[in-house]
Formats: structure tokens, sequence, C-alpha cells
């Protein structure tokens, strides 16, 4: 056996333990990747739920009305006189 044939076996061998080492530690490997993969998509919904949650706890309402609409005829003009006026006093408060 010359060196070239010795330095040939020597590298399947290499190449023939070290597939051996990495099928052994697949499982493990894949079972690794799976838990960070889950952790990040758990990472993401919190961030979306996070994101999203002070928008729902506090929905935007716009309480500043310039104009009061009405189509009932049988309401008193005092109402209205009362309702202006109240109207006015908000807007100075703001």
């Amino acid at each position: 056996m010359n060196e070239q044939e010795f330095d040939n076996l020597w590298q399947e061998a290499e190449i023939k333990e070290l597939a051996h080492r990495m099928a052994q530690g697949y499982p493990a490997w894949a079972h690794r990747r799976k838990r960070r993969q889950n952790g990040i998509v758990a990472g993401l919904a919190i961030g979306v739920v996070v994101a999203f949650t002070p928008a729902l706890w506090h929905p935007s309402v716009n309480d500043n009305y310039i104009t009061v609409c009405c189509n009932r005829t049988n309401i008193d003009d005092s109402q209205w006189v009362n309702l202006a006026s109240e109207m006015l006093a908000n807007d100075i408060m703001i």
C-alpha cells in the first residue's frame, strides 16, 4: 500500500466517523432547532399582543362635536340654547 492509498483510506474513515457522529447528533439538533423556532414565534406573538393591547384599553373617542343635528321638531328651543351654552363652556375649558 502506498502513501496515496493510505491517505484515501484515512479520509474515508474520517468521513464515516464524522457522518456517524452527525447522524447521532441530529435528533438533539432538530429538537433544539424546533424549540428555537417555537420561541421566536411565541416572542413575535407576544410582541403583537403587547403592541395592540393599549389601543384596545383606550379606544380613541372624539368628543369634540362642532355641530348638533336633530330631525325632531318637538324639542323646545330652550334645550338647544342650553346645549349650545354647554358646548361653548366645554370649548373654553379645553
